[in-house]
């Protein structure tokens, strides 16, 4: 993880969304939940927060693209 950069923060839904459109745009991402999977099991995803980190040279790209994530 490092060298990584974190370009999102947020619930599982928020996350799912960010997911896709880095995926659309063919950027590469690393996924990590603060309390780990088994925390979700047993408390549920509603709970949890979910980070998101892209390599640096995709820094600029990813946020621009997750900042239409913010306008709504």
């Amino acid at each position: 993880m490092e060298n990584l950069v974190l370009v999102f923060s947020g619930g599982r839904i928020e996350a799912d969304l960010a997911k896709g459109m880095l995926e659309s745009n063919n950027i590469p991402y690393w996924l990590k939940s603060e309390h780990g999977a088994g925390f979700a099991i047993r408390a549920g995803d509603i709970l949890e927060q979910y980070f998101i980190y892209v390599n640096p040279q995709d820094k600029l790209r990813a946020e621009d693209i997750l900042a239409i994530m913010e306008q709504e």
